[in-house]
Order: C-alpha cells, then structure tokens, then sequence
C-alpha cells in the first residue's frame, strides 16, 4: 500500500474559544442543577445526564483529531480523541462520492451507517462522503463527514472521477445505480456508463 497523500486536522483558536464557552455554560448549569437538587432534597438525574453528555460530546467533537491518508487504493482516516484511537477505510471503488454537507430534515439516502471524522474546532466546511457497503445482492450506505483541503479532494478525484465535490443528485443516482448494478449482477462503471452514455443514432436507412 502507497501513501499518495497524507494531512491531519486544523484547529482554528476561534473554535477552541467558542467551545470553551459552550463548556463554561453548561458547568454553569451542573451547578445551577446541584442547587435545585439541594432544594428539592432530591437528585435531579435526568438533568445530571443530559448535561453531562452533553459536555463529553462538545469536548470530544472539539479535541479529537484526525489524519487524512489516501493510498493507491483506499482513504484511510485514523482518529484520535481522548477515550480512544478508531481507524477508518474504504476502498475508491466503493465510493459514490463527495457533496457539501447541508442540513436536511429529509435525505435522498437512506444512510446505515453514519460517522463524523472531523473536529468542531476545524473552521474548513464540512464534506459528506457517500459509500457502500455490499452485502450479497444488496447495498448499505454510509456516510461520514470530513473537512479537508483542496489538494485531498483534487487527488481523491484523481481515483474517483467525477464525483467529487459535485452536486447531491449526482450523487443519489449513482448511489441508485450502484444499487441496482448490484442487485441485478453488473459491473458497477459498466452499468453506469451504459445509463450516462447516450446512444449513437444508427445508420439512416431509406425504403
């Protein structure tokens, strides 16, 4: 395995300060909890928890960090927070590709499995990369989020051409595509090209 390309995540002190704040904040209201707690002479474990977890999930969004590699093959994302170390792959080829991340209510892919590989305290955007996972005649999505710069996306396009950073519906009908490659035994790119390439108009034949 070659690495091509390698980058670890930013930290931008501007973040680091507005968690901190978000942090400040919600010790402010462990404390306020304690006081109601003495009063009613009762523990107010409900509140207790969301806080609490609430402020592990601020400070681990916040502290972790991750390295970007990209190989001959695959992307590969190692992650280090302070509870633990998580390595992430995915082979190109499975791979639908890569949209700018916006909020939705409703999405176009039904995600099996979702993952957030990049920190609160990076001030690049956030990307949504799209893959597969194939599983006999049929496909699971899974989406994770990532910040990267342009150099990370210009080589991962070098392995998969024309989809990334590109619209979402790009996206969701190769997805859809994949899907159906799959479920009916074709080769993926082949099935793709078959669907994008427009047909040459035969021969005019006169009578």
């Amino acid at each position: 395995m070659t690495v091509l390309y390698e980058e670890k995540s930013q930290r931008a002190k501007s973040a680091e300060w507005l968690v901190l704040c978000f942090v400040i904040l919600l010790l402010c209201g462990v404390g306020y909890t304690t006081y109601r707690s003495i009063n009613l002479h009762t523990i107010l474990i409900a509140e207790y928890f969301i806080e609490i977890m609430a402020i592990i999930v601020i400070v681990k969004q916040a502290v972790s960090r991750y390295t970007y590699i990209l190989t001959d093959t695959k992307l590969v994302i190692e992650e280090s927070s302070i509870f633990r170390k998580r390595h992430f792959e995915v082979d190109y080829d499975m791979i639908d590709g890569v949209f700018k991340f916006e909020r939705e209510l409703l999405t176009n892919i039904k995600y099996r499995y979702k993952y957030r590989k990049c920190s609160t305290s990076d001030p690049r955007p956030i990307w949504s990369l799209v893959y597969a996972i194939v599983k006999g005649d049929k496909v699971q999505n899974g989406r994770l989020l990532l910040k990267a710069d342009d150099k990370f996306f210009d080589i991962l396009e070098e392995h998969v051409p024309g989809r990334i950073r590109v619209p979402q519906a790009d996206i969701v009908f190769y997805a859809a595509v994949r899907a159906d490659a799959v479920k009916h035994g074709e080769d993926v790119q082949e099935y793709y090209k078959k669907l994008t390439t427009p047909e040459k108009d035969g021969p005019n034949i006169l009578v």
